[in-house]
Protein backbone atom coordinates (compact mmCIF):
# COMPACT_ATOMS: atom_id res chain seq x y z
CA UNK A 1 0.00 0.00 0.00
CA UNK A 2 1.33 3.41 -1.03
CA UNK A 3 1.06 5.99 1.76
CA UNK A 4 3.10 8.72 0.10
CA UNK A 5 1.23 11.04 -2.25
CA UNK A 6 2.98 13.72 -4.27
CA UNK A 7 0.70 16.53 -5.36
CA UNK A 8 1.70 18.64 -8.35
CA UNK A 9 0.99 22.35 -8.19
CA UNK A 10 2.27 25.57 -9.71
CA UNK A 11 4.48 26.25 -6.69
CA UNK A 12 6.01 22.79 -6.32
CA UNK A 13 5.68 20.56 -9.38
CA UNK A 14 6.13 16.82 -9.03
CA UNK A 15 7.60 16.39 -12.52
CA UNK A 16 7.97 19.17 -15.08
CA UNK A 17 4.47 20.43 -14.62
CA UNK A 18 3.68 21.63 -18.16
CA UNK A 19 2.23 25.13 -17.51
CA UNK A 20 5.43 26.36 -15.88
CA UNK A 21 7.37 26.27 -19.13
CA UNK A 22 4.71 28.49 -20.73
CA UNK A 23 4.74 31.12 -17.98
CA UNK A 24 8.09 32.62 -19.05
CA UNK A 25 8.71 36.02 -20.53
CA UNK A 26 6.95 36.85 -23.76
CA UNK A 27 9.18 38.57 -26.31
CA UNK A 28 8.18 42.21 -26.70
CA UNK A 29 8.08 44.22 -29.92
CA UNK A 30 11.42 44.57 -31.69
CA UNK A 31 12.85 47.89 -32.81
CA UNK A 32 12.39 46.90 -36.47
CA UNK A 33 8.72 46.07 -35.93
CA UNK A 34 8.21 49.32 -34.04
CA UNK A 35 9.76 51.40 -36.82
CA UNK A 36 7.69 49.66 -39.51
CA UNK A 37 4.46 50.05 -37.56
CA UNK A 38 5.19 53.71 -36.80
CA UNK A 39 5.69 54.42 -40.50
CA UNK A 40 2.50 52.56 -41.40
CA UNK A 41 0.51 54.38 -38.72
CA UNK A 42 1.65 57.78 -39.99
CA UNK A 43 0.95 56.72 -43.56
CA UNK A 44 -2.50 55.19 -43.09
CA UNK A 45 -4.17 56.90 -40.13
CA UNK A 46 -5.16 60.51 -40.70
CA UNK A 47 -7.06 61.23 -37.46
CA UNK A 48 -4.51 62.74 -35.09
CA UNK A 49 -6.11 61.40 -31.90
CA UNK A 50 -6.38 57.86 -33.27
CA UNK A 51 -2.81 58.05 -34.53
CA UNK A 52 -1.46 59.14 -31.13
CA UNK A 53 -3.46 56.39 -29.41
CA UNK A 54 -2.02 53.72 -31.68
CA UNK A 55 1.51 55.07 -31.31
CA UNK A 56 1.19 54.97 -27.52
CA UNK A 57 0.08 51.32 -27.67
CA UNK A 58 3.23 50.20 -29.50
CA UNK A 59 5.32 49.84 -26.34
CA UNK A 60 2.95 47.24 -24.87
CA UNK A 61 2.82 44.96 -27.92
CA UNK A 62 4.40 41.54 -27.99
CA UNK A 63 6.23 40.33 -31.08
CA UNK A 64 3.23 38.21 -32.07
CA UNK A 65 0.85 41.17 -31.65
CA UNK A 66 3.18 43.35 -33.71
CA UNK A 67 3.31 40.75 -36.47
CA UNK A 68 -0.47 40.63 -36.52
CA UNK A 69 -0.69 44.43 -36.64
CA UNK A 70 1.76 44.49 -39.56
CA UNK A 71 -0.38 41.88 -41.29
CA UNK A 72 -3.51 43.99 -40.73
CA UNK A 73 -1.84 47.08 -42.19
CA UNK A 74 -0.54 45.13 -45.19
CA UNK A 75 -4.01 43.78 -45.98
CA UNK A 76 -5.84 47.06 -45.32
CA UNK A 77 -7.67 45.87 -42.18
CA UNK A 78 -6.29 48.49 -39.79
CA UNK A 79 -9.57 50.20 -38.93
Amino acid sequence: MNTKIAIASFEEPRRNYWPLKYLGDTPMITQNQKERLTALIYQNITDENDRELRLSELEDLTQADADYALYQFSTGQWS
